[in-house]
């Protein structure tokens, strides 16, 4: 694992644009729509400008990677009984059960932040700095070359770069280029684990729990984390940083993508 240095965060830092940073707070919202607007802000994304979302789930949801393959691998009726939704999310990557966690999104110009590879390195160092601020005790995995698609779900091993606590996956980050976006968004594992999926996909293998923060800190609040990463991110890149919510054609973007696509079974079932 790598260690988290303040001198490695702030170099990072330096070869990142200025934006102008705008920090949604979100309330709890369903998979189709959190995931309609993430892919809106990346779509309607304007010059130098840059978005950090903070938000969670009205309903346990797993979410599946674009790319994914799925269909005939997990049970709808079987979800239906155990209330949990699925969605297709518009980033890679592989199945994710969203319950109890703190999800962030970050939406910049492509190369804003060094490209694909840099902005994931940096992101997760950020997020690393502002969980080692509550207390975690937390690092980067080493790389070990790129996961499969059919590896099994996110949680059950780290990619490199990924943040993890003793050994196991603490925060799962997936990436999409949109258009002349970068889109990164990712789960903060607050407490639970992920062994529903087993469930709902037939296995009778055991998977390792991913780390949780109810298990490295005394007490972790959700509005704790949330105002650390914020702090944490301003932080780590230059520019502009203000509250604020979304406009009107965000807004239009979101309710399109949320109706032809994130609630279609011919997208969430699409592989």
């Amino acid at each position: 694992m790598i260690a988290i240095a303040s001198s490695n965060r702030h170099r990072h830092a330096s070869h990142t644009r200025a934006l102008a940073w705008r920090v949604i707070r979100d309330p709890a919202a369903a998979g189709a729509r959190n995931m309609a607007l993430d892919h809106a802000l990346a779509t309607c994304l304007q010059g130098d400008e840059g978005v950090l979302r903070l938000y969670a789930w009205e309903r346990p949801t797993v979410s599946f990677g674009r790319n994914e393959p799925t269909a005939g691998l997990y049970s709808i009726p079987r979800a239906e009984a155990l209330g949990v939704d699925y969605v297709r999310r518009p980033t890679g990557g592989r199945a994710v059960l969203h319950d109890r966690e703190v999800t962030y999104s970050v939406v910049a110009p492509i190369r804003a932040l060094g490209g694909a590879r840099a902005a994931y390195r940096s992101i997760n160092e950020a997020l690393a700095a502002a969980l080692a601020s509550l207390g975690a005790s937390v690092a980067l995995a080493e790389d070990a070359g790129p996961t499969a698609l059919d590896a099994g779900p996110c949680f059950q091993s780290p990619a490199g770069g990924e943040v993890v606590a003793d050994g196991n996956k603490l925060v799962g980050s997936a990436q999409a280029r949109i258009g002349g976006a970068l889109l990164q968004h990712g789960s903060i594992m607050l407490a639970g684990d992920q062994s529903i999926l087993g469930e709902l996909c037939g296995s009778e293998h055991d998977h390792p729990s991913p780390a949780t923060l109810s298990s490295l800190v005394d007490v972790v609040r959700a509005t704790d984390v949330i105002e650390a990463v914020a702090g944490q991110m301003e932080a780590s890149f230059r520019g502009d940083w203000s509250q604020a919510g979304y406009d009107g054609l965000e807004v239009a973007e979101a309710d399109r993508l949320e109706s032809e696509r994130y609630t279609q079974d011919s997208w969430t079932w699409r592989r």
